[in-house]
Order: C-alpha cells, then structure tokens, then sequence
C-alpha cells in the first residue's frame, strides 16, 4: 500500500493513514507521507470513543472502573450536553466529513465481560444511550465465569447495543509467533476474523464490522489485512477520532481505575484530535535491543499551538524538537528510560487556540523479549 493512499482514508474504498499515564494532559500523532499535505483542520469533524472492560467493585482494578465512576462519567456527559452516538454513527460520519456536534462521544466495552450486561447495559438503557460491545466469541461459546452468553448478547443488541468483533480467543496479532513465516502470521489472522465474524454472525442479528485489535497490539501488515477485510479497526490508546486518524486503528480512551478520575474523563470527552498526517516509523513494533525508539511526525494546519506542544511518557516529559514548519514536523523522544518489554505509549498535548480543550493523541510501541518472542498481553 501506497503512502498517498495511506494520506487520506475518505478518498475511496477502505484507506488508511496514517495508557495509560494520564496524570498530564496530553495531544499529537498519526499516520501518513512525510511529505503530505492534507487539508486544515474543520470544526465539527471528530469525536471521542471509550473504551471500558468490567463495570465492577469485584474485578482487578486494571481493567476496571467501579459502578460509582461509571455512573459519574455519564452524569458529566448528561450534565454538560453530551451526545452520545453509536460508534458506527461516530466513524461514518467522519468517513463521510459529515458534521458532528462538538460534543460528542461513543461507549464502547471489550470483551463483553457479565458486569456490562448487569450494571452498564441498565445504566445507559435507562439514558437512551447506544453502546458497543467487542466479542471474543470462544469465551462465550466455552461459557466462561464472569462473561456474558450469547443469550444475554442478544438481549443487549435488542436493548441498544451493537456486537462488533474481538477476536476469536483474543491473541496478540501485531507480530508472527516464533517460527512462524510473514504469510503464515497473516494467514492465521485472516482466519481468526473472519470464524470470529461468522460466529457473531450465527449468533446475533446484526453485528457490526467492526474489530477491536487484542491487547490494542498492531502494526501495518494486519492493519492492511483489516482494510482489506473491509472491518473498521480500533485501538486502545489516548486520542480523539478525526479525518486523520488511521481508519485501522482509530484511538479509544481507556477508562480503568486509577485513570478514571472525573476531571480526566472531562478533559478527554472534551478533547480533539491532533491533525497529525505522518508518523515515521509506520510500525510501532521495536528491535528486541531498540532501547530508545523516537517517532517523526508530520501535522497539517489546525486551532492548536503548536509551540505548547508536549509529550510524556511514564511520568518523563519526553524531548519535542520541531525539525520542519511547511508543513510542521516534530521529533518525539527517545525518551531517558529504557524501552520495556511490553508496551510503551508516547502521549502528547497541546491546547486549542480557540477554546478551553486539548489536542491529544498518542503512539505505541511494542518491543519482544530479547530472544524475539512475543511478551505475553
């Protein structure tokens, strides 16, 4: 695939361009040529998704808010005239640069966990409010402790809710097992989706196409692979839903304890995307020996300032170094401490010039164990 027709995912078919520390507000990154123009930044055209797990006081705290917090993010969005849409409604009409009212956000839970059905599910029925819901199906088909069945599936979607796909058993799928081959990785991804599908198919009235990535690991060879399969893809990474973000990975906020505080939810249901139309590297997964990775980027016009920009990551505020104005191009990091194994977000702010709100986005990285295989989740 191209890099012009990574530039802009509205000119044809399926294209695509292009945690959690949140003690700071953040803003900026993307996906695209280097050299790319892209049109200035057009008010009313983004929202903000996201993304929860368990709604529960009983659940690790990791992938969890408590039935409290959740109820105080929905009395904020109900308080401060929020409208809530389905997430399809959300991505369709930024594919389509339909308008959309500046205040506005989509639910969504992965992996379809019981406390969804019994606590949140209630809680927005009783609102009006759409929702969706990422399926593993193999955990529903296996009828596993604490996650919903197909039955309380149906019901949900009869309630409000849309079914999307997550997975059949949720593997890793940003990079080939050991001793797998490029074509055999891929070919086991393909599948995966598309049983995954079909079960949600057999099982549900009308699921969406639509496909939360597991762990919110990718990289450009499966993302490919989703556009090619015609599914909308999403992340789990900080940043609002624009024209520029990458139609295979679009940013969901995730909400857990301990990143779940009001005013942070406010200041992300209120946030923007940072028009960014390049990243480089494409792929956020490193060397086993990358210690310091930094990443390029490339924005087009926007009501952000620019020289307020700034990034984090893990409590550090990362080196920002402007290295380009027409059009701007900024370099990120590396950052002091040594990339983990696992996963690493770069997070970056900047405030709007013409209101009290932030531009926000964020890039992941991934790096193997030294041996090269993959880390587990």
């Amino acid at each position: 695939m191209s890099d012009d027709t990574r530039m802009n995912w509205r000119s044809g078919g399926f294209r695509w361009l292009c945690l959690m520390f949140l003690a700071l507000p953040l803003a900026a990154c993307g996906a695209a040529d280097d050299g790319g123009q892209a049109a200035p930044e057009r008010p009313g055209s983004s929202g903000v998704a996201f993304v929860y797990h368990h709604v529960s006081e009983d659940t690790p705290r990791s992938t969890s808010v408590t039935p409290a917090s959740f109820e105080a993010h929905l009395r904020h969005l109900e308080e401060n005239d929020y409208q809530v849409w389905s997430l399809a409604d959300l991505v369709s009409a930024v594919d389509a640069g339909d308008d959309i009212p500046p205040r506005t956000v989509a639910l969504t839970f992965d992996d379809a966990y019981e406390s969804v059905y019994d606590t949140a599910l209630p809680m927005l029925e009783a609102r009006g409010w759409p929702l969706t819901i990422f399926v593993s199906t193999q955990y529903i088909d296996d009828g596993l402790r604490n996650y919903m069945t197909w039955d309380q599936l149906r019901s949900a979607e009869a309630r409000g809710a849309a079914i999307a796909n997550h997975s059949i058993d949720h593997p890793s799928m940003a990079a080939p097992t050991p001793g797998e081959s490029e074509r055999e990785w891929l070919a086991r991804v393909r599948d995966d989706i598309e049983r995954a599908q079909a079960r949600l198919e057999a099982e549900v009235r009308a699921p969406v196409r639509h496909f939360a990535w597991p762990y919110g690991e990718y990289s450009p060879p499966v993302e490919a692979l989703l556009e090619d399969l015609g599914f909308f893809g999403f992340a789990q990474r900080s940043g609002a839903i624009g024209p520029h973000s990458p139609r295979t990975a679009l940013p969901r906020y995730p909400m857990a304890t301990g990143f779940d505080a009001l005013d942070d939810f406010a200041l992300k249901a209120a946030s923007r995307p940072l028009p960014v139309i390049a990243t480089r590297p494409e792929s956020g997964v490193v060397a086993p020996d990358e210690d310091a990775p930094s990443a390029t980027l490339t924005l087009a016009e926007g009501r952000y300032r620019a020289d307020a920009l700034q990034c984090y990551s893990r409590g550090e505020t990362l080196p920002v170094e402007r290295i380009g104005n027409d059009p701007l191009r900024i370099r990120i990091g590396p950052a002091e401490a040594p990339l983990r194994v696992g996963r690493t977000i770069f997070n970056c702010t900047a405030p709007a010039s013409d209101a009290n709100a932030w531009y926000w986005h964020s890039v992941l990285w991934m790096r193997p164990r030294e041996d090269g295989s993959w880390y587990e989740g």
